[in-house]
């Protein structure tokens, strides 16, 4: 299936590599192209006709074999590298626009009505979860770095509900600037199931992918 995404987020993963993930107009769907039994290399996003980054329409073959995508990354698509053709880019300004166009409402209605806290974020327990890629429109956002450094988010969304000292993993640094903002596109995902220590459970983590402020 050969299909043109709007890639959406970009972040970095352990050294040298990255995740990616964007957007099909035609088909209303997210998709996190991978390499089955692989990573994408950071290299990846230079080795085309023209470099990959956000905003980015590129044209890919996400049929060349079957991939296991199950609740809540629903989005997991084996791609072929080869295919790869970037077609067009939008500005800061435009791919702003472009993440407040799909928006959801809230972030119950990306990812479902399962999510607790643990001290205070926001996570899924394992076996839940609609979805783990969307966006929604942020009425108020603050970003800020903890005490080792690493950028965070405080957000209230549409519907009122609070979420605080969610990761931002965005890999651009204008997707996570501190400052205060209003009416903002926010894109969210979901980590993979993660346990944090011995005692605990492995949950979903909720993180910011990036602010999408206007310049």
């Amino acid at each position: 299936m050969i299909c043109r995404i709007v890639i959406t987020g970009i972040t970095n993963m352990s050294v040298g590599y990255i995740c990616i993930s964007g957007y099909d107009m035609s088909t209303r769907r997210y998709f996190r192209p991978i390499i089955p039994g692989s990573h994408i290399a950071e290299l990846f996003l230079s080795s085309h006709n023209s470099p990959i980054e956000l905003g980015s329409t590129v044209e890919l073959d996400l049929s060349y074999t079957e991939t296991q995508a199950s609740p809540p990354h629903i989005e997991d698509k084996a791609f072929d590298p080869s295919t790869v053709k970037v077609l067009d880019s939008m500005t800061r300004d435009q791919f702003s626009s472009f993440i407040e166009s799909i928006a959801d409402e809230s972030v119950e209605s990306i990812f479902g009505y399962e999510i607790e806290l643990i001290n205070g974020q926001p996570i899924l327990p394992e076996g839940s979860g609609a979805r783990s890629l969307g966006a929604i429109m942020g009425r108020k956002c603050s970003i800020y770095s903890d005490h080792i450094g690493k950028s965070r988010c405080d957000f209230v969304d549409q519907s009122g509900c609070e979420y605080r000292h969610l990761p931002i993993v965005g890999r651009d640094e204008w997707v996570k600037k501190p400052g205060n903002y209003q009416n903002v596109p926010i894109r969210l995902s979901l980590t993979r199931l993660f346990q944090k220590s011995d005692e605990s459970e492995p949950v979903y983590w909720m993180q910011v992918s990036g602010v999408i402020a206007a310049q």
